[in-house]
């Protein structure tokens, strides 16, 4: 495996971890230290990153629309599918047992789920980057532009996306690709233009720094936000420094990757990479079944111990990290090489 390959697939193993790691944060907004919160939340912002790159360094050269979509439907539209449907029942338990909600509203609680366009929330992600692999004859042109055209279209889609920021319970597709573009434009850049990176990487390096810290300052200290940002399209509410922090991690990220693939390879996290859609898919079903047994148990930590909190979400990203990888390999061995179309591994 090529080094740089390497790298990414390293990321990719990161990039799950922090996700599940943003989904694992108890005490949100009391006990957990809030800019270590907003460190792990956005998580997302990575994958798209690393889905652009390899759009440019595997797809490019040989791009054929037709096969390429008819790919990403059934390893990712049939999982999504699948998963999905699993998860509309999976629910049932939460509105009867946590929310009180009658049996004969369990219906109603399912059609207001699946208008959103997903049932599991962190399942947003898949019509959102559906439309962006539908897109890619757009992205073919944008990579035929020059260095210099292509760095500043990604700067003023930057600057939109900022202002833009993310939609309202992720609902709103088009507002998320606006959003989120940017990363993916950023992750073919990064392929197209490594040579020309490389040699700026030490400085590059500074101020990614520079700009995370600044950024998780301004966001945690001076605003006082917690989380990714949401609004409506229309509204103007200000910065999303949310999305320059990210921007600042993918670099970060990756000269991480770097330097750990310089090193002894790493089958733990190769292996973890491979699995990340499956993880993807499957770790929001722990979620429902983490917090269905602790609402009958009347399980409740002190709000306003830090300690307790992240020991506690140590533990539910435990359970649901390694409990989708031991999920994941167990329907590897009952479907063997159908497995991709159930789970996306």
């Amino acid at each position: 495996m090529r080094q740089k390959q390497l790298e990414f697939v390293y990321m990719r193993g990161i990039a799950i971890m922090l996700i599940v790691a943003g989904h694992s944060i108890y005490n949100s907004g009391e006990g957990f230290p809030l800019l270590l919160e907003n460190l792990l939340r956005g998580g997302t912002a990575l994958f798209v990153f690393i889905s652009g790159y390899f759009f440019h360094r595997v797809f490019y050269k040989r791009f054929e629309f037709r096969s390429f979509m008819q790919n990403k439907i059934n390893n990712v539209l049939w999982p999504f599918l699948i998963i999905s449907f699993i998860g509309l029942f999976a629910l049932i338990p939460q509105w009867l047992l946590l929310d009180k909600h009658p049996l004969e509203q369990v219906p109603l609680d399912m059609w207001y789920t699946l208008r959103n366009g997903y049932v599991l929330y962190p399942h947003w992600y898949i019509p959102f980057i559906l439309v962006v692999f539908l897109i890619s004859p757009l992205f073919m042109e944008y990579i035929k532009l020059s260095a210099k055209a292509r760095w500043g279209l990604l700067i003023a889609l930057s600057l939109v996306a900022i202002v833009v920021q993310r939609p309202i319970g992720n609902v709103n597709v088009l507002q998320s690709v606006l959003y989120f573009t940017p990363f993916y434009m950023l992750g073919i850049c990064y392929s197209q233009d490594d040579t020309r990176l490389a040699s700026i990487k030490v400085p590059l390096q500074w101020v990614s720094w520079g700009v995370l810290a600044l950024t998780l300052v301004m966001q945690t200290y001076v605003e006082g936000h917690l989380g990714n940002y949401h609004k409506d399209f229309w509204q103007y509410t200000g910065i999303d420094w949310q999305f320059i922090q990210k921007m600042a991690l993918c670099v970060l990220a990756l000269q991480g990757c770097e330097w750990l693939a310089q090193g002894k390879e790493m089958p733990w996290l190769t292996r973890l990479a491979d699995m990340s859609f499956a993880i993807f898919f499957l770790h929001p079903l722990l979620t429902i079944l983490i917090g269905v047994v602790s609402q009958q148990l009347h399980f409740r930590l002190a709000p306003d111990s830090a300690v307790t909190s992240i020991a506690y979400s140590v533990v539910l990203f435990s359970i649901q990290l390694w409990g989708s990888v031991l999920i994941a390999l167990w329907l590897k061995r009952c479907f063997g090489d159908r497995s991709k179309t159930v789970m996306g591994w």
